[in-house]
C-alpha cells in the first residue's frame, strides 16, 4: 500500500464553509494549511440553504461578493410562519439575505481555497487522529484506499453534524437518541401553483416543521425537521401526510406534488443531537456544526460557520503574534464563541421547542398576531 507523508501546520478536516472560510483566512495570515474533504465537490447536503446577513458580511470581507452574485442566489426579505390550523404570521428580515444551493455555495467557498495554493486532499476520508511529542498525525485514506499520513501541529475539526472521527474522540453525544431527523429535496418550480420569490415560508404541525424558499435555477428547498419519537412513517412519507393535512400547505402545490416528491432525490440526517459539545476535544477545535448545531428554524447554520471561522483564524493569528499561547486559547475560543452564538442557540431552541408542542405553538402564534413587534424582536435575537 502505498503512503504519503506530508506536514503541515495546521490541517482542517472538512471542505463545508466553515472548513473552507477557516483555510481561507489562515492562509492569508501565513499559516501552512492543508484541508482534507472526504467526497467530491458539487455535492448536496441537508440544509435550508438560507444565507444571512452575516454570511454576506464575511463574502465581502473575502473579496468575492460580486462573484457571488454571478451564481445568481435568490434574495429574500419576508418571513412567513403557518400553522396547521391555517393562522399565519409575518415579518420582513430587515436584512440582506439569500436563497442558494449548498452544493453551489461550497463548491464556490473551495474554489477560493484552490486559488489561495492551499493544499487540498480530496476525495480523502481521515480515519484516525493520534497524538505524540506535541504533534497530531492524522491516518487518512484516498479514493483509491491508499494511506496518506499527514503530520499537523494544530488540527481543526470543520467536519459537520456527525461524523465517524466524534465516536473516535469519544465525544458525549454519540450515545444520546434525540430522535429528531432533518430531510431536504430540490423540487422544481413548475410543480407549484404560486411561490414568491422574496418569501421563507415556514409550516408547522404535530412533530414536524418545513421550510421553503427559492434558491437559484428556479429550484425550491423544501426542508423539514420531524420527531420520530412515535412515527412509523417513512420520511417522505411523513412529509407527504403533513402536507396533504394542512391545507394551507397543500395549496401551493400542483396536482402532482407526491409524484414530484416521491422522484426526488433525497437529502438527509437522523438523530441530530442540538445539546451542548465541547469546544475543543483533545486540544482539537471544533469548528461549524461540529461545535454545536443551531435550530434550523432560523436559519443560521451556514452563518455561524462562516463568523466560527473568522474567529478561529483570529485565534491563531494571536497564538502567531505570542499575545495568547496555545494552552490559553482553549479557554479564550470558549469564550469568544459564547460571546458570539450563546444568545442565538438558546433563543433557537426555544423557538423550535414552542413550535414542535401542539398547544405552545398555538399559543405563541396567538400571541405573535396580536403583538406582532414580538417576531421582529425574535428575528433579530437570532442575528449577531
Amino acid at each position: 500500500m502505498y503512503v504519503e507523508h506530508n506536514k503541515f501546520e495546521i490541517t482542517i478536516i472538512g471542505g463545508g464553509p466553515a472548513g473552507s472560510t477557516a483555510a481561507v483566512f489562515l492562509s492569508e495570515i501565513g499559516f501552512d494549511v492543508c484541508l482534507v474533504e472526504k467526497r467530491k465537490f458539487p455535492r448536496e447536503v441537508l440544509c435550508g440553504e438560507f444565507l444571512s446577513k452575516e454570511v454576506i458580511e464575511i463574502i465581502k470581507e473575502l473579496n468575492l461578493y460580486n462573484e457571488f452574485l454571478s451564481l445568481n442566489p435568490n434574495y429574500l426579505k419576508i418571513f412567513k410562519l403557518i400553522n396547521d390550523d391555517g393562522k399565519e404570521i409575518s415579518s420582513d428580515l430587515n436584512f440582506p439575505a439569500y436563497g442558494l444551493k449548498r452544493s453551489t455555495f461550497d463548491n464556490f467557498l473551495l474554489n477560493k481555497v484552490k486559488k489561495e495554493k492551499i493544499h487540498i486532499y480530496q476525495p480523502c476520508r481521515v480515519n484516525e487522529i493520534l497524538f505524540n511529542d506535541n504533534e497530531y498525525k492524522l491516518i487518512c485514506s484516498n479514493q483509491n484506499s491508499e494511506q496518506i499520513e499527514i503530520t499537523s501541529k494544530n488540527v481543526i475539526a470543520a467536519y459537520g453534524r456527525q461524523n465517524i472521527l466524534d465516536k473516535k474522540l469519544n465525544r458525549n453525544f454519540v450515545n444520546t437518541k434525540s430522535h429528531l431527523n432533518g430531510v431536504k429535496f430540490h423540487l422544481e418550480k413548475k410543480y407549484f401553483k404560486e411561490f414568491k420569490k422574496d418569501e421563507i415560508k415556514i409550516f408547522s404541525g404535530k412533530d414536524i416543521y418545513c421550510g421553503l424558499n427559492e434558491v437559484n435555477d428556479n429550484i425550491i428547498t423544501v426542508c423539514f425537521l420531524e420527531n420520530r419519537k412515535s412515527n412509523n412513517l417513512s420520511p417522505r412519507e411523513n412529509l407527504i401526510q403533513f402536507i396533504s393535512e394542512s391545507v394551507n400547505f397543500k395549496e401551493i402545490f400542483d396536482s402532482d406534488f407526491e409524484k414530484s416528491l416521491l422522484n426526488s432525490p433525497i437529502y438527509g440526517a437522523g438523530n441530530i443531537y442540538f445539546g451542548k459539545r465541547k469546544l475543543v476535544e483533545n486540544g482539537i477545535y471544533m469548528l461549524g456544526d461540529a461545535a454545536r448545531v443551531i435550530a434550523p428554524l432560523v436559519g443560521d447554520g451556514i452563518g455561524m460557520a462562516l463568523q466560527s471561522a473568522k474567529l478561529i483564524a483570529n485565534i491563531f493569528e494571536k497564538i502567531k503574534k505570542n499575545k495568547i499561547s496555545l494552552s490559553e486559547s482553549y479557554e479564550f475560543y470558549h469564550i469568544r464563541w459564547n460571546e458570539l452564538f450563546a444568545k442565538r442557540i438558546r433563543t433557537a431552541a426555544l423557538i423550535q421547542k414552542l413550535i414542535l408542542m401542539n398547544y405552545s405553538r398555538n399559543l405563541s402564534i396567538q400571541l405573535t398576531k396580536t403583538f406582532p413587534q414580538i417576531l421582529s424582536h425574535l428575528i433579530q435575537a437570532t442575528r449577531s
